[in-house]
């Protein structure tokens, strides 16, 4: 116990390399200096032919010197994250591209949405004016530091940029303001994409119109592509079919009935589907908005309508059933 105690004590005095600025070795070489002595010839020979090309001269007083010794700092840069899915990272990199790709609101006012809700979130001090927004660091553990914030539209890649400047600080270095810029986008990114999933898994949850298109000999989901084949997927399974083999790219999912008891169909609460219990091609359509399903036997022929309306009757009340999505 007391080994491990001190162990821990040893430990705790250490930094990781992400916070430690300095080098862990000493600095005693920069104290040191070249010293020569002139190359001693002995009695009878001649001293050899030196060649000056590659002596390096001694710096002047007015040549430039970086920083050495416990000045450099070793920490390496923090990168700026494109987190968010189809953002990009600008190219000077102080700030983010987002791509618009929901059409309910306008990615500016929804970008506005969430800086604010991010500077709520983490009680972060802020207003707002004609340039943007100020806020304080908190959000990165630098309440001190005051952040420029500003959202850059571009109308033709439907994108908009949120950019990030640190306000200078008296003895501030370049790197730590770089640094504290890109950690205030990361953490802005970061809360965005969380607020983005949360508003997906509401999305993914909520009731999805299906209707039977008769004349077509197919059903129509008022959805996307996308949430519609997640929707499948995961009610299939609970109303008896198997699923056998999917292909998400080319829009089918290979499926075999085995059906389900009287009593389970009273459990789930939806009408007993009595369709064949033999194997089944379900194909996806994508329409834009919509969805389009048809449903075919093994041998990719398509059901008769009797099948086709009990199959719409079944699946188009589970869709809309948001308790049966896990």
């Amino acid at each position: 116990m007391v080994i491990g105690l001190l162990a821990l004590g040893v430990l705790a005095g250490c930094s990781n390399p992400e916070t430690r600025t300095q080098a862990n070795r000493g600095f005693d070489y920069e104290d040191a200096s070249l010293r020569s002595t002139p190359l001693l010839i002995p009695a009878g020979l001649e001293a050899p032919a030196f060649n000056n090309e590659f002596v390096v001269p001694m710096l002047s007083d007015s040549a430039q010197r970086g920083v050495t010794g416990k000045a450099l700092d070793i920490r390496p840069p923090t990168q700026v994250l494109p987190l968010v899915r189809g953002s990009e990272v600008m190219e000077d990199a102080s700030g983010l591209w987002f791509y618009q790709q929901r059409l309910e609101q306008p990615l500016e006012q929804e970008l506005s949405q969430a800086l604010e809700s991010f500077f709520s979130n983490q009680d972060a001090e802020f207003r707002r004016d004609d340039q943007g927004w100020q806020s304080n660091g908190r959000p990165i553990g630098n309440a001190g530091q005051q952040f420029r914030w500003q959202l850059v539209p571009d109308a033709v890649r439907r994108a908009v940029a949120v950019q990030v400047s640190a306000l200078g600080r008296e003895g501030a270095l370049a790197q730590d303001q770089q640094r504290a810029e890109a950690s205030m986008l990361n953490a802005f990114s970061l809360s965005y994409q969380r607020e983005l999933g949360r508003q997906q898994s509401l999305l993914d949850r909520s009731p999805i119109k299906l209707e039977l298109d008769a004349p077509q000999g197919r059903l129509l989901a008022a959805e996307g592509y996308d949430r519609t084949w997640k929707r499948l997927a995961t009610l299939l399974p609970q109303l008896g079919f198997e699923l056998t083999n999917r292909q998400q790219a080319l829009g089918y999912l290979d499926v075999t009935f085995d059906g389900l008891s009287a009593g389970n169909w009273r459990e789930l609460g939806l009408p007993a589907m009595a369709i064949p219990e033999e194997e089944y091609r379900i194909q996806l359509g994508d329409l834009g908005n919509q969805t389009s399903i048809t449903l075919s036997d093994k041998d990719k022929a398509p059901v008769s309508g009797e099948v086709l309306s009990d199959f719409a009757t079944t699946l188009g009340q589970a869709f809309e059933r948001t308790d049966l999505i896990r």
